[in-house]
């Protein structure tokens, strides 16, 4: 797949490439069960797949701080260890402005799996993503293979371009679908404004498993790299960034 976009005007408005930054768990947003370096890795692949330019860096204040030559970020960062929350710290206040000013200027903005579980210090972060994992209340069955369709009225959306209805499945027919080994977040609370994108079957009733909040893309699967052996999988990401790069 080949780049369409362009990335924010370099000196004597010539363009230059799209710069993506990767912010992936660790320090006080990582957890012991996400495997964030393979993860943001994957993502990172993705991204320089189209041609882009993509630097993976760390959960730390800094990632955040300068975003000036950055295009879109993708927040692959999780909430720490529940039993002991971050506490209120300068340096990352800082940081989580930052991002909330690179976001309200136009920067694309795509969260990853635990970044509806990520920023628990920052009482912002749910309305800027569109929507949050809450503890206690969500959830997610064992990992497995599982199929995530297209939510109603969304199957025609440029962030399912590509993406094909599985064969076999007259119930699906014409239903956009990825398909992949990963956990399928449940229970997530969504804002008034966002956009179901993707669902699953939980029992009798369909779970959120990805959203749209204006330009935000809000994707819940990615739990490790098997999840982007999916060609369906990859695909979905490189629909999200390059949405958000437009």
């Amino acid at each position: 797949m080949q780049n369409t976009q362009v990335g924010r005007s370099g000196p004597e408005g010539v363009h230059t490439v799209t710069r993506v930054v990767v912010v992936s768990g660790s320090g006080r947003y990582a957890d012991p069960w996400h495997p964030f370096e393979e993860t943001s890795a994957a993502l990172a692949s993705i991204a320089r797949g189209l041609g882009w330019d993509a630097e993976v860096r760390p959960s730390e204040p800094d990632a955040l701080l300068d975003l000036s030559d950055v295009d879109v970020v993708v927040v692959n960062s999780g909430g720490g260890d529940p039993a002991a929350p971050p506490e209120p710290d300068d340096a990352w206040a800082a940081a989580h402005a930052s991002l909330g000013r690179f976001a309200a200027a136009g920067g694309g903005l795509v969260g990853v799996h635990t970044a509806s579980n990520t920023f628990p210090d920052w009482p912002g972060w749910p309305d800027l993503l569109g929507g949050r994992w809450v503890r206690g209340e969500s959830m997610h069955p064992e990992r497995s293979i599982a199929t995530f369709e297209a939510a109603p009225g969304m199957a025609d959306h440029p962030l399912l371009a590509g993406i094909e209805a599985p064969a076999g499945l007259p119930a699906l027919a014409g239903v956009p679908c990825v398909t992949c080994y990963d956990e399928r977040y449940s229970r997530l609370t969504l804002g008034r404004e966002s956009t179901p994108v993707l669902r699953h079957e939980l029992g009798e009733s369909y779970q959120t498993s990805a959203w749209l909040h204006g330009r935000v893309v809000y994707d819940g699967l990615g739990h490790d790299a098997r999840s982007y052996e999916s060609a369906s999988r990859r695909r979905f990401v490189a629909n999200a960034l390059r949405f958000v790069a437009a």
